[in-house]
């Protein structure tokens, strides 16, 4: 999904979205292995629960100061995640080499699109903008397949450059992440981050000097902008445009 940078007509600016927990219910890693489990270890005696301690900070965007520029294709990424989806599954009783086996399986449950459930707002709020002119990409700490589920959630339409940090090598908050982007996006004069992690969506973008607006989240956190739904967001980005 690419755009061209010169299109006068979508002038406006470009809006950076967040994937997971902004447009999309969060994805569970821990459901996707348990379909695995599910399918490939009839009769398995696995809690969901029991995987948990396993996958806690073990991903990529739970290192975002460490760049992988190095896995730049997506066989290349899984197979350096291949390590900790493994581990999760010895972690609950399956030898190294079954576990090996069982960890090769999760990527052809994380691609499905039907895993990811889109909130009602989305495509109301992406149609709106682009209407009126902005761009919508999306800036996500991913995995290399995401601009394929994006097509096949029928956000194509509305998404005119899907970027993951699978394929950049940099997961937000890394200041690089954000950087790139505005390369990408043909570093417009105005830009919005929107998402829903203070951390790696407010403080990131803001650290590059681009204004971010936190949603679905909790509205206790000291931010500038922030915004119970996509409708809200829509509104406060209408309003510092008029300004």
């Amino acid at each position: 999904m690419i755009f061209a940078v010169e299109n006068m007509a979508q002038k406006r600016g470009v809006i950076f979205w967040d994937f997971d927990g902004t447009l999309v219910r969060f994805t569970s890693w821990r459901l996707a292995l348990m379909d695995v489990l599910n399918e490939c270890e009839t009769g398995h005696d696995v809690d969901d629960d029991e995987l948990r301690p396993f996958l806690r900070d073990r991903f990529p965007w739970h290192r975002p100061e460490e760049p992988h520029t190095h896995l730049g294709n997506s066989d290349d990424w899984w197979q350096a995640l291949k390590p900790v989806l493994a581990g999760c599954f010895r972690g609950v009783g399956y030898n190294e080499e079954r576990a090996g086996e069982l960890a090769s399986q999760v990527r052809r449950h994380m691609i499905k699109p039907g895993r990811y459930v889109l909130y009602d707002d989305v495509v109301p709020a992406l149609a709106e903008l682009k209407k009126e002119g902005w761009r919508n990409v999306i800036l996500s700490n991913h995995i290399p397949e995401l601009p394929g589920v994006v097509n096949a959630l029928g956000l194509s339409p509305y998404i005119d450059l899907c970027i993951t940090s699978a394929a950049t090598g940099y997961e937000k908050p890394n200041l690089q992440a954000f950087r790139l982007a505005l390369i990408c996006a043909g570093n417009p004069e105005r830009a919005w981050v929107v998402g829903d992690n203070v951390v790696s969506d407010v403080r990131g973008a803001e650290a590059v000097g681009i204004p971010a607006i936190l949603v679905r989240a909790d509205p206790s956190e000291d931010v500038k902008y922030s915004a119970v739904n996509l409708h809200d967001a829509l509104q406060i980005i209408r309003e510092t445009a008029s300004d």
